[in-house]
């Protein structure tokens, strides 16, 4: 009676440990574009909120500051996810990708 127990309660933990273990779907593509797509927003909302300081729109500006803080914490969690898939410095892969489609429009 034991040796059944002692069995499927090691059957339990072994099945508890091998649901914890499942791999991770990797969606590297879909993390790069929206890196890619968070940083271009970084960049116009930037743009923007100087637009406004300088025109005296401080209300405008200070809702730009919001949005930047949140696209970059947007950006960092793609950041922590493109380095758990494997992607080494997806901050600057991102940078030269953006480089790459101006300078092909340009």
């Amino acid at each position: 009676m034991k040796k059944v127990i002692l069995t499927l309660l090691v059957a339990m933990f072994a099945a508890g440990a091998f649901a914890q273990t499942t791999t991770p779907k990797t969606d590297k593509k879909q993390d790069m574009k929206d890196l890619r797509k968070d940083d271009k927003e970084v960049r116009r909302d930037k743009r923007q909120r100087n637009y406004e300081l300088k025109h005296g729109e401080k209300a405008a500006a200070l809702a730009q500051t919001k949005d930047i803080k949140a696209d970059k914490k947007n950006m960092a969690g793609d950041v922590k996810d493109l380095k758990k898939d494997g992607v080494k410095h997806p901050m600057k892969r991102a940078n030269a990708q953006i480089h790459r489609q101006h300078a092909r429009h340009h």
